[in-house]
């Protein structure tokens, strides 16, 4: 980023700060959300493109009590400026939003769906935190052909303006599937582990419920090698 574009990165920062409550309202208690007596914690994971958020609004229910579904490009959206293209300036405030959000489910013990790829560094203390407050805590990672994945990708940008570079698409598809398998292989048994596997040209989708690792029920894994040559 350029010295504009971090300036502009902080002062979206700064109003996310600012809005705590505002953010809490729109997204939390707007909707009436209540506690649970036994809250659940669902993490989604998967690079862009998968669909995720498709997977997670279906998720919800599943839920008796209506969970609160956190999602950073929601989040991005309400921050002054934002017109999708320059999305990456708006990571830092959104990223905070999140926090925010998580923070106070957490506290009031709300359901949580937090919507990401789990390529993010602080994946894992996410998931502790859900622990240390005994909540039951499952990940749902979604997985696409990354061909398809990255081509949903690009068409989305061109009606959504939202831009996803091609470096950090392939950094989230091998990052977010390496915190996954951390996560299970660190937490074991208190961490139920979930596999979808999409297909948009075919329309398919596969479940396969408590695994032990993401690899294991994949056609083909792909290099980063293979991917910068694939993916156009």
């Amino acid at each position: 980023m350029n010295d504009d574009d971090i300036k502009q990165s902080e002062e979206a920062y700064k109003w996310i700060k600012a809005h705590e409550k505002t953010i809490i309202d729109i997204f939390i208690s707007s909707t009436q959300l209540i506690s649970d007596s036994q809250p659940v914690a669902l993490f989604m994971a998967g690079p862009p493109g998968v669909g995720k958020t498709e997977v997670s609004k279906q998720l919800i229910n599943r839920f008796s009590q209506k969970p609160v579904r956190i999602d950073a490009d929601e989040i991005r959206i309400k921050c002054p400026g934002y017109i999708g293209i320059n999305a990456h300036i708006y990571q830092k405030a959104a990223t905070k939003g999140v926090h925010i959000l998580y923070d106070y489910a957490l506290k009031k013990n709300i359901n949580v769906i937090l919507d990401g790829t789990f390529a993010y560094a602080n994946a894992l203390e996410n998931i502790k935190r859900s622990l240390d407050h005994r909540r039951k805590v499952e990940i749902f990672y979604v997985y696409q052909d990354p061909l398809q994945a990255w081509d949903y990708t690009k068409k989305r940008e061109e009606i959504e303006k939202r831009r996803v570079d091609k470096d950090i698409f392939i950094n989230s598809y091998f990052k977010s599937r390496e915190n996954v398998n951390l996560a299970k292989e660190k937490y074991g048994a208190d961490v139920e582990l979930n596999l979808v596997v999409k297909d948009f040209e075919k329309n398919l989708e596969k479940l396969e419920l408590n695994i032990q690792k993401i690899e294991s029920y994949l056609k083909k894994v792909y290099n980063s090698e293979e991917l910068e040559e694939i993916l156009l």
